[in-house]
């Protein structure tokens, strides 16, 4: 929590009786400043500042409380917000994600093989992605030689690369070359483009296949050579802070963000028919 976590959740809840409708689906606060909570029910924790009396609100559902009230769940105004400490605990528990078969994905082991064919993975997975289109033994080589995970590094690669399509992928020009950057590495917010092509110039990526195979090194050694080697452990890093008592090297401040990565993942791994999944999945006492 001294990290401030940050969310983007709509499980934002105030109670009716502060609310005066004005249609089924909008009101306005009434009878002075109220507290917006993490839940439904007053032994949800308090979130952000008190909703004043005339704050317009949209109504998102209704629903009974733990305190035996009516509740509703609202649009809260801002779209990302600190989390409390109930959602905090909600992402950090694996039990809550490991039956699923999408999201348990944030517990891939991401330096072990996929062990993808090639062929397969032109025909079914880079077709029609721009600038990646072909690359599959790019990807397969560069997975291999910095010990990551195939499908991962493909799906970072369509992330950062709208499919295939982004500037930065198809070659900007930079001190006369023309450099490639197929995982968005060094591209800070500002300028992102001129940043990113700084940084694959410097690293000699003038060619898409450079750019795949010097980007997973860095991939590999900033947050896999780590230990860090799962989406989840990217997020949380339960080792440090077991060992140490507090979180550090932590990939993003969004609780959410190793539950959103799978889904492309996810969808990857369907569009095969041959590979390995090895799953790595905490353990807390």
């Amino acid at each position: 929590m001294r990290v401030s976590p940050q969310t983007d959740t709509n499980n934002r809840y105030i109670r009716s009786d502060a609310i005066k409708l004005t249609s089924h689906t909008t009101g306005v606060v009434q009878n002075g400043s109220w507290h917006i909570r993490d839940g439904a029910g007053t032994k949800n924790h308090e979130v952000g500042e008190t909703l004043k009396e005339g704050t317009k609100v949209t109504i998102l559902s209704t629903v009974k409380g733990d305190d035996g009230y009516t509740w509703y769940q609202i649009s809260y105004n801002k779209a990302w917000k600190n989390a409390t400490k109930n959602e905090v605990k909600y992402y950090l528990n694996p039990n809550n994600f490991v039956s699923d078969p999408v999201r348990s994905l944030q517990f891939l082991k991401l330096t072990s093989t996929a062990n993808l064919n090639a062929t397969e993975v032109n025909q079914k997975i880079l077709a029609g992605k721009g600038i990646l289109a072909g690359k599959a033994s790019a990807f397969l080589t560069a997975a291999k030689q910095n010990g990551i995970n195939e499908i991962y590094l493909i799906a970072h690669a369509l992330l950062e690369t709208g499919n295939g399509t982004s500037q930065l992928a198809n070659g900007v020009k930079y001190n006369g070359k023309t450099v490639y950057n197929m995982y968005g590495t060094g591209a800070n917010d500002g300028n992102a483009v001129q940043n990113g092509a700084r940084y694959a110039y410097q690293h000699g990526w003038t060619t898409p296949e450079a750019a795949i195979i010097g980007g997973a090194k860095f991939i590999s050694s900033n947050y896999l050579g780590a230990g860090q080697d799962t989406l989840y452990k990217m997020r949380w890093n339960p080792d440090v802070a077991a060992t140490y008592g507090y979180a550090s090297h932590q990939y993003a401040t969004d609780i959410g963000w190793a539950y959103k990565q799978v889904d492309e993942i996810y969808n990857l791994y369907n569009l095969l028919d041959n590979y390995n999944i090895t799953l790595e999945v905490p353990s807390y006492q």
